[in-house]
């Protein structure tokens, strides 16, 4: 029963890191192929996608209109969505979701035991942000040229793009610092180095 719950931990030892090397390689893709060289197509412009920050409702109709006038980095723009883009938020998740299942959410919280329903919260993070993700892609995609939306349509994404933003990176971020306060604890703690 210890070798099999070896081998099942070994095996996700190996899979994270797959993961962890495909969301780099992704990563530095999409940066030096597609962040980069948009910024070279508009003189400097930014993608409203690498602004870590986010951005508002008159960012995005400001981002429309230069794209309608730019079909450079627009097309720039719409390649990324449709190459890199359509992988690297699954390909995140996962990872995230691997390494919350190797450092095993567990311990106290707030003076109290982490109930199951907690733990099942935690592992609803990182899906959460895989979805936010695609939600960014797809209202790209319906927004930005080679795209024709309807003012309707114009004004409803350009409303839900900050909020899908905002979500995307604060589950992220939220994922992230658990991470980081588990492999701490587990580090910490005198049974640390047994799998959990």
């Amino acid at each position: 029963m210890a070798d099999r719950a070896q081998g099942n931990v070994r095996s996700l030892e190996g899979l994270t890191a797959v993961l962890a090397a495909l969301s780099l390689a992704l990563f530095a893709w999409i940066y030096a192929g597609f962040v980069r060289a948009f910024s070279d197509a508009a003189a400097g412009e930014q993608m409203l996608d690498a602004r870590i920050g986010g951005y508002e409702r008159d960012d995005v109709v400001a981002m429309l209109r230069y794209l309608k006038d730019h079909p450079d980095p627009a097309a720039i723009l719409h390649s990324m969505y449709l190459g890199p883009e359509l992988i690297f938020p699954l390909v995140l998740a996962g990872l995230l979701f691997c390494l919350l299942r190797l450092v095993g959410p567990a311990g106290i919280f707030f003076g109290r035991p982490i109930p199951p329903a907690g733990i099942a919260l935690i592992f609803c993070l990182p899906v959460f942000y895989g979805v936010m993700d695609y939600a960014e892609n797809i209202a790209g995609l319906l927004l930005y040229p080679p795209a024709a939306p309807s003012e309707g349509t114009v004004m409803l994404l350009a409303g839900l793009l900050p909020i899908i933003v905002r979500l995307k990176f604060l589950s992220l971020v939220i994922t992230v610092i658990l991470l980081a306060r588990f492999a701490i604890l587990r580090y910490l703690s005198a049974n640390g180095s047994k799998p959990y």
